[in-house]
Formats: C-alpha cells, structure tokens, sequence
C-alpha cells in the first residue's frame, strides 16, 4: 500500500511540469491568435507595397508619357476623423433607409487638373450581376453608379444632401463624381488600352465595411502602441504583377492603403517613409521584409471592379 501511494505521488510530480507546459503551450497559442485577429487579413508587406506602387509606375504611368509624376501627385489624402466619420454615417443610413450597404468603394476618377484620384462610395451587391454595386441618394431618389459601364450619364435632377460620396476635398453630387469617372475613362483607360491591352480595366476597388473599419481600428492602435501619430490614410495607384495564379488580378490595376502622419506616408511601425523604401533600389531583392507583414500598416487585396463575376 506504502509503494502504491509512493507511485501515485511520483506520478502527480511527473504531471505537474506536463501541465505547466500544456498551459504554457495554450497561452502562447492563445496570444497568436488574439496578434492575429489584431491584424486585419489584408495587411500586406513593405515589400508588397512597393511593388505594387512601381508597377503602376513602370506599367501604366510611364506608357502613357506621365513617368515624371512626382510622389506627391500620387497620394491621395484622405484624413483619419473624416473617414471615421463616413463610415458611421454609411452604417446609419444602412439602419435609417433600410439599406443593406455590403462595403465601401474606392471609384477611380480624374481630377480639373488631370490627375488621378479616387472616391469613395457605399456599395450594395447587384444580385442579377453579382457584382458590388457603388450608388449614392440624391433628393430622395436612389442612384446607381454603374462602374462596369464605360461611360456614365448626369442626372437630371441632383443635390448632394446625403454626403455620401466622399473625395479627398469634400463630399460630391452624383454629377460631380460622373464627370470624374468619366475623365478617367477618357484620360487613362482609352491612353493604357493602346499599350497595355486587356479584357477590363480597373474602375473600384471595393472593401467590406468590416474591413475598413478594421483596418482604421488597427492603425489607431499601433498609432497609440508605437507613438505614431497617425492621422490620416494616403491610397495609392498599384498594378499586380503578371503572374497567371493571380487570374483576374494579373497585370490589373488596383489601390493599397498606408498610414499618413504629418503629410508623410509611413510604411510600418518603424515609421519608415514609403518614399524612402522606394528610393532603395534594392528593397525588391529582400525578401525579408515579406516576413515583417506584423509591423506593416499597408493594406490591399480588396475585389476589384470590373468585370462582375460570371458563370
């Protein structure tokens, strides 16, 4: 009986260290993946980033005689608050108008002075075309933006009293953002045809609400972890590169997101300027920094549009 309890004892101590180390496994795991569901799903490289951005350079910009546009010319500012603000307000004409509004996106257009930009636009899934489809509320009528066609008409009556198409300088009528997406078409999409010949060209890029709020709530927290002072979001131009596994997004033109503080484009948590790494000839031959995605404050891989899915 003595040498019974004696094993059973023996026994307990065996497991006690088996159980530290069980529930030291289980905390770690537990940490992984609270680290992960922090990260939003879409944060990409430094690496991913940049490429993205000379592809755009190299692949569309430089082929129609535009290679000398400078860093600046390609930012697209839109502040932190305002973004925010917008995505709250779209969530509440959601509930108030009983709207199912699926995500946000980002339309491509022109501006007076001829320079790319891009505006954002609730969207709602076009069911007979499978499709997220951008539309805006005007004088109480409901205005699609069909971004899957080449050209788009004005409307007759418009008034922007909704606010929800949101530019870099303000909101837009429905009219105000036809005329740009119409020059896109004109000066970009007909001139990148010539030289780079495809089914479809990119016109939005869209991305699920809970994305985007994702991605703000990620940025405020790493900008308080890390003393960032993050206070705006700058989108930029991107082509994917030519690779067949890509399908549809092969040599397609998109937009990635990064963090902006104090008129700088900072690429990670380090506060690396983007138009640093850039400027280093040699950052696509480190493949390194594919493994930094965790300190990255980029974001891309949103669906773009067109063309609709089809079957």
């Amino acid at each position: 009986m003595r040498k019974k309890m004696t094993a059973f004892v023996s026994l307990g101590l065996v497991c006690i260290p088996l159980f530290l180390s069980c529930e030291t496994n289980q905390q770690t795991e537990e940490a992984q993946l609270n680290a992960a569901l922090e990260k939003p799903e879409k944060i990409i490289s430094t690496v991913k980033a940049a490429t993205l951005f000379n592809n755009d350079h190299t692949t569309r910009l430089s082929s129609i005689g535009k290679s000398k546009t400078t860093f600046e010319d390609k930012a697209i500012h839109f502040e932190l608050d305002v973004l925010t603000n917008y995505i709250q307000h779209l969530e509440k004409v959601a509930v108030s108008k009983k709207i199912p509004i699926t995500g946000v996106s980002f339309v491509f257009g022109t501006d007076a002075h001829g320079e790319r930009t891009t505006f954002m636009m609730p969207s709602t899934r076009n069911a007979e075309l499978d499709y997220q489809e951008s539309f805006t509320i005007e004088n109480d009528q409901f205005l699609t933006f069909r971004h899957i066609d080449t050209f788009l008409l004005a409307s007759k009556t418009t008034g922007n009293d909704e606010n929800l198409i949101l530019s870099t300088e303000g909101y837009l009528s429905f009219n105000e953002a036809v005329t740009m997406f119409n020059r896109y078409q004109a000066n970009y999409i007909e001139q990148i045809a010539v030289k780079v010949p495809r089914d479809f060209y990119t016109k939005a890029v869209w991305y699920s609400l809970d994305e985007i709020n994702a991605y703000i709530t990620y940025l405020k927290k790493k900008s308080n972890k890390h003393h960032l002072d993050i206070t705006g979001i700058d989108v930029f131009f991107g082509v994917y590169d030519k690779n067949p596994d890509l399908e549809l997004k092969s040599n397609a033109q998109t937009v990635f997101l990064a963090a902006s503080t104090q008129n700088q484009t900072i690429i990670n948590t380090k506060g690396t300027l983007l138009n640093d790494v850039l400027k280093n000839d040699d950052f696509h031959k480190n493949d390194a920094t594919d493994n930094e995605e965790d300190e990255s404050l980029a974001y891309n891989m949103g669906q773009l549009s067109p063309p609709p899915v089809t079957n």
